[in-house]
């Protein structure tokens, strides 16, 4: 086909139109990166270095770079995008050639990064790029190098590093992707940057008018921080174990303090009808006619560790283990607590004439009480042999002398065999019957951490004795459930841990926890550090580099074993783990909080009732009376107090009516009324507390108030005058003079 002379020359106009404007924003762009074409191009055009820009897009920034005069549809032709080798044919060459040398040679930027990245620092300059690429193979010259070293460095830095090379990716998915990931883990850095300068600049002693204080209306941003998120959120569930800790301690301090022992105090106050279980409703209502000032929910979560909505009395008192063992003595070798009663030796105690030790000259002959001293002695010739600890001891007698008067009666040993302790408060300690449950639970699930996860189900780091029982029905255990438990829960706190089924392991894992936590606020956040690729699961290898990197002192092997991504018939290498399979960590109590339960502990411990009630007003006069009085007046007593044990009038423990008088803080009326009527002041003190509390200072304060009044009317209307006469006129005289002297000496009398 032959074209006409016009439609030659039509095309030739064409052509160098489109040469004059390439040329003409070849050398916009070539202004705008600084002498280099291919800078000034990521530059205004193509930031993400994806070599194309949509048709729309480059006329608008065809605007921004000042070149309106450019004919868009020259440049375009019919094509939806514009890409860098229509506008720049040598240079679009050069780029893929780059592309092409990489894909070949290392595969990805990545790799080539490794490759040239010989002395490890992190970038390099420009006569490091060239010798380089060079070295290892590239087919070009150093000139084209330097081009391709100003197409990196967009901030002309100087330098370059493996972040900025990605987009010499030829894959455009994986380009994408990849650049995305490197944004997010550059935004990742900048938060955790800000969350650490904040998190100083809060603890620090800055006032707020200080140009270096933080500003209330950028607090909300910082405080949305991933990082500071995550810093809140441990130290609410730390906030929280605190509360609960409290809020028992509080409730067993004022259970001693008020009755004794918490023994007594739940059979006299919080379970008067020998249930043995008290709910919610009923811990309210003890508290509030108690006046125990206490966040009842705290400590309702504190109380019912397993979540079942009732509270036992091993819960309670912590002499439930020894209470139990006593109980299960007495079953065992006599049938029932009340049939030690009848027997020949306790029934001779009960003839003879009791003496009192604990009070010169008291005397008890009654067969319906024996004091619980001869009751101890007479159960030790009978063959019990007591409890090691002096503590728990003391809880069993306190638990059956009801009265808190020093003896014991048939009533209450009969209460003690209506209780039904759990099957554990009894049973003996059984090492082969714990190894048994132990290893059908390995058998059945591999390692102990997934064993101990299928006991932990709310994965809190504690198992209680209900979950327990869960887990050893899944096994299929027959043995005795309660000596197993008893055996692993020696200390008989009603819960175990990680620490007490395998201390191993769980040394292992909090050490890895504390580690991680310190460095990126929890082992999530940690977890999405060291996954680089972003593939949402880590190998053994990526594992242990971000180990090394952070200096973390534990066996990598043995942590990746733990958590079960090891495995003798497949290589561990080629086995990946999930955030989902270590991320549980983060719910587990930290060493801190562990260390301030012990402390809580060891204090609640330390408190005990006073032994002198001269020391506190809520000891009881019926207390010290039933220890100063003869024995034998204390043996007509009835068995029960009438009244309800919750509010307790006829509690010992209840402090009488002028005791409360007492305790009730006076106002400051009241104190100088009982400081000053006794005693006879000087004027001096008599003139301080009128200042102080206004004793007579009121009326004269009323009468001037009055007497402004009264005068600023004056100056108004004169029926409004007439009107403040009627109102305030004969009778302010004297309210301002006569009456006002009277009450200034009525109290200057006293």
């Amino acid at each position: 086909m032959v074209l006409s002379p016009t439609a030659a020359s039509g095309n030739d106009i064409a052509e160098r139109h489109r040469a004059q404007d390439r040329k003409f924003l070849h050398q916009i762009l070539t202004q705008k990166g600084g002498g280099c074409f291919l800078r000034g191009w990521r530059r205004e055009i193509d930031p993400d270095g994806s070599l194309d820009v949509p048709t729309d897009e480059f006329i608008r920034l065809l605007k921004k770079v000042g070149a309106n005069d450019v004919h868009v549809k020259d440049l375009v032709g019919d094509a939806e995008e514009l890409t860098l080798d229509m506008l720049a044919p040598v240079e679009g060459e050069l780029v893929h050639r780059m592309r092409d040398w990489i894909k070949d040679t290392c595969g990805d930027p990545g790799g080539l990064w490794d490759v040239i990245d010989v002395k490890q620092t992190g970038s390099l300059d420009r006569e490091g790029w060239k010798t380089s690429c060079l070295s290892h193979g590239f087919h070009g010259t150093a000139e084209e190098l330097s081009q391709i070293f100003d197409f990196i460095d967009v901030d002309e830095g100087g330098t370059v590093c493996k972040e900025e090379i990605l987009f010499l990716e030829k894959d455009s998915d994986v380009r994408d992707t990849l650049i995305f990931k490197e944004k997010m883990k550059a935004k990742g850095q900048v938060q955790r940057l800000l969350a650490a300068v904040y998190w100083t600049d809060m603890h620090k002693d800055i006032p707020p008018s200080s140009r270096s204080a933080i500003r209330p209306w950028m607090a909300h941003a910082f405080e949305n921080l991933p990082s500071l998120v995550i810093v809140k959120r441990q130290q609410r569930l730390r906030d929280v174990r605190k509360q609960h800790r409290e809020a028992k301690t509080a409730l067993l301090q004022h259970l001693r303090q008020a009755y004794g022992s918490c023994a007594r105090a739940w059979r006299r106050g919080l379970d008067p009808h020998s249930k043995f279980t008290v709910d919610k409703m009923q811990l309210r209502h003890f508290c509030r006619c108690q006046e125990l000032r206490v966040n009842v929910h705290a400590l309702w979560l504190a109380l019912d560790t397993d979540s079942d909505g009732i509270v036992g009395f091993q819960d309670v008192a912590k002499g439930a283990v020894a209470l139990a063992a006593f109980r299960a003595w007495c079953k065992r070798n006599h049938g029932s607590c009340a049939a030690v009663w009848d027997l020949p030796e306790m029934v001779r105690v009960r003839g003879m004439p009791q003496t009192n030790r604990r009070q010169i000259g008291g005397k008890l002959t009654s067969t319906k009480k024996v004091l619980v001293e001869l009751f101890v002695e007479t159960l030790q010739a009978l063959g019990w042999s007591g409890t090691e600890e002096k503590e728990a001891e003391a809880e069993i007698w306190s638990a059956l002398d009801f009265f808190n008067a020093g003896f014991i009666s048939q009533a209450d040993l009969r209460w003690l065999d209506s209780w039904e302790p759990p099957l554990w408060l009894a049973a003996e300690p059984s090492e082969a019957a714990w190894k048994e449950v132990k290893d059908l639970l390995l058998e059945k699930y591999g390692l102990p951490l997934n064993a101990w996860r299928l006991l932990d189900a709310d994965g809190q780091n504690e198992v209680c004795w209900s979950e327990f029982i869960v887990g050893c029905k899944k096994v299929k255990f027959k043995g005795d459930i309660g000596a197993a438990w008893r055996f692993i829960d020696d200390d008989a706190s009603g819960f175990i841990s990680m620490k007490e089924f395998s201390p191993e392991h769980y040394e292992l894992l909090m050490s890895f926890k504390e580690w991680a936590s310190g460095l990126y606020g929890s082992v999530g956040n940690a977890f999405k550090n060291f996954d680089k690729d972003g593939s949402g699961s880590l190998t053994y290898g990526e594992l242990r580099r971000a180990c090394q990197k952070g200096k973390w002192g534990g066996d990598v092997k043995f942590l990746f074993d733990c958590l079960g991504m090891g495995s003798v018939q497949e290589n561990a290498s080629k086995r990946v783990m999930t955030a989902d399979q270590i991320s549980f960590l983060d719910s587990w109590p930290g060493e801190a909080d562990e260390d301030d339960e012990e402390e809580e502990e060891q204090m609640e411990a330390v408190v005990r009732p006073p032994r002198s009630p001269k020391k506190t007003m809520s000891a009881a006069p019926s207390s010290r009376k039933a220890d100063s009085r003869p024995a034998t007046a204390a043996a007509d007593d009835v068995d029960r107090p009438s009244s309800s044990p919750m509010t307790g009038p006829a509690s010992p423990m209840r402090p009488s009516t002028s005791a409360l008088a007492l305790q009730r803080p006076s106002t400051g009326l009241e104190k100088a009324t009982n400081m000053a009527l006794p005693v006879a002041m000087s004027p001096e003190k008599k003139k301080q507390l009128q200042r102080t509390y206004r004793c007579a200072g009121s009326m004269g304060q009323q009468a001037r108030q009055k007497r402004q009044k009264w005068e600023a009317a004056k100056s108004k209307l004169p029926w409004l005058e007439k009107i403040q006469r009627i109102d305030l006129g004969e009778e302010f005289e004297d309210d301002s003079r006569g009456h006002r002297q009277r009450r200034s000496a009525s109290v200057a009398d006293l």
